[in-house]
């Protein structure tokens, strides 16, 4: 039988392969149930769209990981973002970086994107593509072939994979999808590859959801507690707890493969507020007590973990929101 490391005995393990420099949690930009939660009374969770807010979001994100990116262009970094970055916080409230500065100067060059399957965390991811496929562009002259893009929905209840083979939830930036022939051979571009993973869903609060019922139901969470309470027909955040882990088993099963196997130099979920924040307790080992502390992560941010190279453990770039205790209205 096979024997999966815990995460103590990865970080532990004497024969591992290099980790990823980063691993990037998103959280999908602002959809149509986040503005109007009647949407959830006959739209299924699933399918649930971003709003134009939400789609400047996800362009917005795309610019905050160009920047944690060691790339080798600098200067065209800095023009992207001109045209995607947000500054005003009523559009999307960014959260701050504390002491990340590139602890290796190792080029990044391959991006593995996981995303939950949702429609509204496909289309951030799509926006996110976009900031990734302009910099390839301006900067090796690698462009998508026609139809060829990442599109997070199609005429079937499925995502497009357009080219190729590949019609299994795996998406590549290779030669079956981008315009490599004229590409600049002095100028190297970021590859990507896209993987589709339920385990990154959100945290099911039952289908479909009636407005002044739920009302009810999230009071009753308010006192019960967040990890432990469990929705009607939903789950808990403990639920969620449970297929995190086994997602980051596999992540650890990735990083332990030979140097053969395709390289990650960066790792990147696009996923829920929830999950980020489960994902995070687990992976640090916080308390439930610990993450009760926290509140949502505003929608279209970017989370940071960095490889510390001498101590071979990550550390959390990214200052997470806590509850305000004083403001008896708090909510999420």
């Amino acid at each position: 039988m096979l024997s999966i490391p815990t995460a103590e005995q990865y970080e532990t393990s004497p024969r591992r392969r290099q980790k990823p420099r980063l691993v990037v949690l998103i959280r999908h930009g602002e959809s149509e149930s986040n503005i109007n939660k009647s949407v959830n009374e006959y739209t299924p969770n699933q399918l649930i769209p971003l709003t134009e807010k939400g789609w400047t979001q996800a362009h917005n994100a795309g610019v905050q990981l160009l920047k944690v990116l060691n790339l080798d262009d600098n200067k065209l970094v800095n023009e992207i973002a001109d045209k995607y970055e947000i500054k005003d916080e009523k559009v999307c409230k960014g959260l701050p970086l504390e002491g990340y500065k590139p602890l290796s100067k190792d080029r990044d060059t391959n991006i593995v994107f996981y995303t939950s399957p949702y429609r509204r965390t496909r289309e951030t991811l799509r926006g996110v593509l976009d900031v990734m496929d302009e910099y390839n562009f301006k900067h090796s002259n690698v462009k998508s072939c026609p139809d060829g893009a990442y599109q997070p929905t199609g005429k079937q209840k499925y995502a497009v994979w357009p080219w190729g083979p590949e019609t299994s939830g795996n998406y590549t930036n290779s030669e079956a999808t981008h315009d490599l022939s004229e590409k600049l051979p002095s100028k190297d571009y970021i590859r990507y590859r896209v993987k589709d993973e339920p385990r990154l869903r959100e945290q099911d609060f039952g289908n479909f959801q009636e407005v002044s019922s739920m009302k009810d139901v999230l009071e009753k969470r308010k006192t019960y507690g967040h990890f432990f309470f469990r929705f009607p027909q939903g789950e808990s955040a403990a639920d969620v707890y449970d297929r995190v882990a086994s997602f980051q088993e596999t992540l650890f099963r990735h990083f332990e493969e030979r140097e053969s196997k395709k390289i990650r130099d960066v790792i990147v979920l696009v996923t829920h507020g929830i999950y980020s924040r489960v994902f995070l307790m687990k992976w640090f080992r916080w308390t439930y007590e610990e993450f009760e502390s926290f509140t949502n992560v505003p929608n279209g941010c970017v989370i940071v973990m960095e490889l510390d190279e001498e101590t071979d453990r990550y550390i959390l770039r990214t200052k997470l929101p806590k509850w305000d205790y004083d403001d008896c209205s708090i909510g999420e």
